[in-house]
This record gives C-alpha cells, sequence and structure tokens, in this order.
C-alpha cells in the first residue's frame, strides 16, 4: 500500500464542514496527519493499518494526543503577536 493510495477517496469533514479527500487529512499537519483521521476514515478503508505503516511511533503518539486547549492556543498566540511588536520582551 502507497502511501498516496487513499488520496482521491472524498468525506465530509466535520471540523471544517466541506468535502475534503484523504490527501488533505493526511497532509494537514505538515508531518503528521490530521488528528482526526482515525475517528474519520475507518468506515471507508483500514485507516490503521494505513498509520502503522506509514508513520513513525513518535508521529503515531503526535496523532493521538489530545489538542490543546483553546485558551493555551490563544496565549500563545497573543505572547508571539507581542514578541513581533515589541523584540526585547
Amino acid at each position: 500500500m502507497t502511501i498516496e493510495e487513499n488520496d482521491k477517496r472524498l468525506i465530509r469533514c466535520r471540523m471544517l464542514g466541506h468535502e475534503v479527500d484523504f490527501s488533505y487529512c493526511r497532509q494537514v499537519g505538515k508531518d503528521i496527519p490530521c488528528r482526526k483521521i482515525l475517528d474519520c476514515w475507518f468506515e471507508y478503508f483500514d485507516v490503521e493499518t494505513f498509520i502503522r505503516r506509514h508513520y513513525t511511533e513518535e508521529q503515531i503518539q503526535k496523532i493521538l494526543e489530545p489538542p490543546r486547549p483553546k485558551i493555551t492556543s490563544i496565549i500563545d498566540l497573543i505572547q508571539q503577536a507581542r514578541k513581533n511588536i515589541d523584540p526585547n520582551e
């Protein structure tokens, strides 16, 4: 099974609210796929086996780790914006 084998399959993305192909889900996190890839695709093909074949254990752990709370992300963005305004911070 090649990594591109399922790329043309389509599904409605629960997070985006529109149709996406598997290649999008596979590449959304740059070096790792979307964290919902197992939940969304398990009914269509053996996505678990696909993940185990094409990703390292470290990458799989990143896929499976729970998302950061939104407030943490917002605080990080604020801090980055402040650094861009005042590089001395």
